[in-house]
């Protein structure tokens, strides 16, 4: 498993320019993904301290996830094609 300084790395190493349209679109998408945990978390009537802890304790993997997908993949793709 990656650790966040490796993240950083494998984000500068990407070929693809970063636009800035992407950056947002990248953190709105995070933004949503943590909406839908929370709307989630109030249809299912938890108190406000189990909201609170839905949501933060699936901060970490969702923005994990985002940065796999955007970022590592394809640099373990591309090392895949190389070898």
């Amino acid at each position: 498993m990656a650790g966040l300084m490796d993240i950083f790395i494998m984000k500068d190493r990407v070929k693809t320019p970063t636009n800035p349209i992407f950056v947002i679109l990248e953190k709105a998408s995070i933004l949503i993904a943590l909406l839908i945990v929370f709307a989630l978390a109030v249809a299912i009537n938890l108190p406000e301290w189990a909201i609170g802890v839905a949501v933060g304790l699936s901060l970490g993997p969702i923005v994990y996830g985002h940065y796999y997908f955007l970022y590592i993949r394809p640099i373990l793709n591309e090392r895949a094609g190389e070898d």
